[in-house]
């Protein structure tokens, strides 16, 4: 019999048999002995493997119900693919903490969503000494300072130092252009003299695929929207990708859209990992109207349209963070670009004035660094060389650096020194001393040291601080003394801006953490000058009252979690040079409230926050108003 006529016969006795048959299995009306026909030559034959619980079937061997019957059961015998964990791609080297008492400055990726920021400069902000600068909503230039210096804020994406190459920035970066939604775990360190920010990206380590979105809406016309894809394979392979979109329309200008992405490709094994990683953060935003006077001046800050981007390849032995060696490889490509298009152009530069209108850049930056880090952990003492080999207008520059530090639960240490791409030699130490269990103390000590004069002046910085540990509250005070020294101008926020010389000063820091009742919790932090100087409040304070509970007596299974806040900002005037005067322009001072609430069911949050709720009229720089009564609510989805 032809196959193609076969194969139509044993379809229609398949069906017949089916129309027939099916009543008397369901209601077993029918012996099964009924349901047995006489074999056929042209039948075909269905084996089965040997089974006690198909011997006892109801339905024979050779039964036209027999293929179902089987597919029926091999699916139930069929175990679900099991969630297995994988070695985890490579994470960089990461300093341990030497702040004393409840300090960490420390975020894991939920931290950094429940914290409300939508910018690596939001986030800062909440950081002692730190003062930030921004000129508009979540688009707007930002720019922070630390004790007062706007170059002193360095960042490091998986051991990558993501120089500010963008002419129009000065070499200070601009905190709105930083994928803070890809990340899982930023970590501050604070020496005496500037602020290292370490960033770990996103990573999978399971086999069941990482699914995630997130929905945004709110004043100022925000729309955004992210979404990831992860998922680890059984031969260690990983494949990452996300994304994340977002818009504003601000009465002040300096909105638009955002897009950013982010992929990565690897394998991870055993001791050894290797991956090559994607990250790119575009922004398309209007120009921005400045109020100086009764007049605002329009088109002040130009438009911008252009990009930020990392790529590269990694190779890693071994994990930084545990006993023993390792190494890490990197081959980056770090990329910035601006294709803005209104206005004219000067010198192919983008000049921004405090009286006329700008202009646009055309201009593509990018700059290859190569990095090589190695080192040790062995009975709490680590070692650690990290060597930058750049590639700058063709020439290449080597910075190398190595750290020390030793940990013991009644001892820190660290010692860090390193030549920088400029050639300023830069060392500092810090140390933690615990006594007691109730009672903490630190200290820190930097020396910057320019390659010459022009470049700016060599000086010290000191930190001391003691911390109490007073019924389950930590009570922290102390004393930072910076020394004489010259600061970098952040043009891209006012291109009349000019390097300036500040005297020493010294400052006084105070922060209490802690329960005050009835499950809420307060983190202040406070910090006077003894003089105002420039990008320096002489005071600024950041209160924080929260109350969070998974309230696991009723919940167990630990699908539930509240968390309410309430935030004060205040600092009194501050001061920016023009030209070269160094308190040229002033921002009154300004105090601010905002209120978070995070609600978790399952794996979806609800999250709602309101800034500026009392909607007071405010600057952090000279002219730039920003926004008033800010709601912004939506919903956040893992599945």
């Amino acid at each position: 019999m032809p196959a193609r006529s076969l194969w139509g016969t044993l379809c229609r006795l398949l069906l017949a048999a089916l129309v027939v048959l099916a009543p008397a299995v369901v209601f077993a009306q029918v012996k099964p002995d009924s349901a047995k026909k006489p074999a056929s030559t042209d039948s075909v034959k269905i084996s089965f493997p040997a089974d006690s619980s198909r011997a006892k079937s109801a339905i024979p061997t050779d039964s036209l119900l027999a293929p179902i019957d089987s597919a029926i059961a091999d699916s139930l015998k069929k175990k679900p693919a099991r969630d297995t964990i994988k070695t985890p791609i490579a994470r960089p080297y990461t300093p341990r903490s030497t702040e004393i008492g409840a300090n960490g400055w420390h975020w894991t990726r939920d931290q950094l969503f429940e914290s409300g920021a939508f910018t690596l400069g939001e986030l800062l902000s909440r950081v002692s000494g730190v003062t930030m600068f921004q000129t508009g909503f979540i688009l707007a230039p930002q720019v922070a300072g630390f004790y007062g210096d706007p170059s002193k804020v360095r960042l490091f994406i998986d051991g990558v130092e993501m120089d500010a190459i963008n002419v129009r920035n000065g070499g200070i970066s601009d905190l709105a252009m930083t994928p803070l939604w890809l990340l899982e775990d930023v970590q501050v360190e604070r020496t005496a003299s500037e602020m290292r920010v370490h960033m770990r990206s996103w990573r999978v380590d399971r086999t069941t695929a990482s699914t995630r979105a997130d929905i945004m809406t709110g004043s100022e016309n925000l729309n955004l929207y992210r979404g990831w894809y992860g998922q680890r394979f059984d031969n260690g392979g990983v494949l990452q990708v996300g994304g994340q979109q977002h818009s504003t329309v601000s009465a002040g200008g300096m909105d638009g859209d955002a897009l950013g992405g982010f992929a990565r490709l690897g394998w991870a094994r055993g001791n050894w990992s290797v991956d090559g990683t994607f990250i790119r953060q575009g922004a398309n935003r209007n120009s921005g109207s400045r109020f100086l006077a009764a007049t605002p001046q329009k088109d002040v800050m130009p438009r911008f349209q252009g990009s930020e981007g990392l790529t590269y390849l990694r190779f890693a032995w071994r994990d930084p963070q545990v006993d023993g060696p390792w190494v890490q490889v990197i081959a980056a490509a770090i990329s910035q670009g601006e294709s803005s298009s209104s206005g004219s152009t000067t010198g192919g530069l983008t000049t921004t004035t405090t009286t006329a209108k700008t202009d646009s850049v055309d201009t593509l930056a990018f700059r290859s660094q190569y990095t090589v880090a190695a080192g040790v952990t062995r009975w709490g003492v680590r070692l650690s060389t990290t060597n930058r080999l750049r590639s700058v207008r063709g020439k290449a520059i080597f910075a190398p650096g190595a750290r020390a530090e030793y940990d013991w639960r009644k001892f820190n240490f660290s010692a860090y020194a390193e030549q920088g791409v400029d050639s300023t030699l830069r060392s500092d130490a810090t140390v933690r001393v615990a006594p007691f269990s109730w009672f903490n103390v630190g200290a820190a000590v930097s020396r910057t040291a320019p390659k010459n004069r022009v470049s700016g002046l060599t000086y010290n910085s000191t930190r001391l601080e003691g911390a109490v540990h007073w019924r389950d509250r930590w009570i922290s005070g102390g004393l930072v003394t910076v020394g004489a020294r010259t600061l970098a101008a952040p043009i891209e926020l006012d291109t009349v801006l000019k390097a300036v010389t500040t005297p020493a000063v010294t400052g006084t820091i105070f922060s209490l953490r802690g329960p005050i009742g009835r499950g809420w919790q307060v983190d202040m932090d406070l910090i006077r000058w003894n003089t105002a100087g420039p990008y320096r409040p002489q005071m600024q304070t950041r209160t924080r009252l929260f109350f969070e509970s998974g309230f696991l007596g009723r919940f167990p299974r630990n699908n539930f979690h509240l968390l309410v806040s309430g935030t004060h900002e205040y600092r009194t005037t501050t001061y920016v040079p023009l030209g070269t005067n160094p308190i040229g322009q002033t921002t009154p001072g300004a105090s601010v409230l905002s209120t978070l609430l995070e609600i978790r069911i399952a794996t979806a949050v609800i999250s709602w926050q309101y800034r500026n709720a009392m909607g007071t009229i405010y600057e952090t720089y000279p002219g730039y108003v920003m926004p008033r009564l800010t709601n912004i609510y939506g919903v956040r989805w893992e599945f």
